[in-house]
């Protein structure tokens, strides 16, 4: 095994020459569009060499955004750390402590090495990405599955467990997106994950963010997270995450602050606040004169995970599938870049025909995942439980979620 390969060199912040008119163009063609974006062929020198499912945005699908799969495990230890709160309350802040651990590598990472974010390619039905994080004798192994469980619309599953630790996580993302004038686009999340504890039967619901790519305009695109999630405890516990653009709490963008409470309401037993993208700090009511820190990007690095060597990869692997765009974008070969990433994208559809023509669903062509009914599924309950007492909190607005609710869990 060998950690994370391929590694993208990304290519220059600004517009190629030859590319100009191609960006132009889909600068027009946003500006006047409604419905998927993820349907849109983007510029070749937008693209970020890297899948959606792969490694870009689990963490999870449209530009350099969602939770794509791997971020979710970028910290092995602080998900491990979960399961080692003494209280259903320490338990809690760990899970915001980890979640929050989560959010720079998936939304700011590519603009801070980069100078800008790009957009993942759009990642094809039944596309993988499989990874783990091999840590020592008491941290265990983390071990994350992934697998693009629809393409219309797009959405990803997901299943990041340390069976040491007993700590699982397992959910599906997707996204709606708009063009929002003049600045860029606004994205909605939707989906949902859970995490689950099994030696305190614990569950939480978490949801998530709402992203803004600014600088869409100027060739130069950045996202930040605005509006409120929620990691909802079975315990009766709650933290609700305000996150701001413009630097409301703190001063700065990508700012956020926690507040961690009962969810019957009353004081705030933590309280965190600071950059998501960098340092932040937390308080307990137990001792609120004293500050404490909560996580800092920059000391904190993220653990590259461990892969399949690329010979060892299966065909809808990632890293095997994309190879050669890849390679092309790393020698600003747009033109081949686009060629072999039509080529890709035009199979996806003579497989599509098919599956209609023998009455098959989407569904039909997964591998990793399989679609249930909520109903009849231990987290598909336990999810169902968890949103009534989100909804009960803070109404409708805390859920975002497509319109047939599907969920999808790991084969056994």
């Amino acid at each position: 095994m060998s950690n994370e390969v391929d590694e993208i060199e990304t290519p220059a912040s600004e517009v190629p020459t030859e590319q100009k008119d191609s960006f132009r163009s889909f600068i027009t063609t946003l500006a006047s569009f409604s419905g998927d974006l993820s349907s849109l062929t983007c510029p070749s020198f937008l693209l970020s060499s890297t899948s959606r499912t792969l490694i870009s945005n689990v963490r999870l699908l449209l530009l350099p955004l969602k939770y794509d799969s791997q971020y979710w495990g970028d910290h092995p230890e602080l998900f491990a750390s979960i399961s080692k709160g003494e209280t259903s309350e320490d338990r809690l802040l760990n899970a915001t402590r980890w979640f929050i651990s989560t959010l720079y590598g998936s939304y700011s990472s590519r603009s801070t090495t980069a100078g800008m974010e790009r957009k993942p390619y759009n990642p094809i039905l039944g596309e993988q990405y499989f990874a783990h994080w091999t840590g020592d004798d008491e941290l265990g192994i983390t071990v994350l599955q992934a697998e693009q469980v629809s393409h219309h619309p797009p959405i990803m599953g997901f299943h990041l467990e340390n069976k040491k630790a007993g700590v699982i996580l397992e959910g599906h993302c997707g996204q709606k997106s708009r063009f929002a004038l003049p600045a860029g686009i606004d994205v909605s999340q939707t989906g949902h994950a859970i995490l689950t504890l099994p030696q305190f039967n614990e569950t939480y619901l978490i949801t998530l963010p709402t992203l803004n790519v600014r600088g869409v305009i100027t060739g130069k695109p950045s996202v930040e997270l605005s509006g409120s999630t929620y990691i909802v405890s079975s315990a009766g516990l709650m933290t609700t995450i305000h996150y701001s653009t413009r630097g409301f709490f703190s001063g700065e963008k990508h700012s956020f602050k926690a507040v961690l409470r009962p969810l019957e309401g009353g004081d705030a037993f933590y309280t965190a606040h600071g950059l998501w993208s960098g340092m932040s700090t937390y308080t307990s009511a137990d001792n609120p004169e004293e500050t404490f820190l909560f996580f800092d990007s920059e000391t904190d690095k993220g653990v590259a995970p461990e892969i399949k060597p690329m010979k060892d990869m299966g065909p809808l692997e990632s890293h095997r599938l994309w190879a050669k765009v890849t390679q092309a974008i790393n020698t600003k070969d747009y033109a081949t870049a686009s060629k072999e990433k039509t080529h890709i994208e035009e199979a996806q559809r003579v497989l599509a025909r098919a599956r209609k023509e023998r009455g098959e669903t989407q569904a039909h062509a997964l591998k990793v995942f399989v679609l249930v009914d909520e109903n009849n599924d231990v987290t598909g309950r336990a999810f169902v439980a968890l949103r009534e007492m989100l909804i009960e909190a803070v109404g409708t607005k805390g859920l975002k979620e497509d319109e047939t609710k599907p969920h999808w869990r790991l084969r056994t």
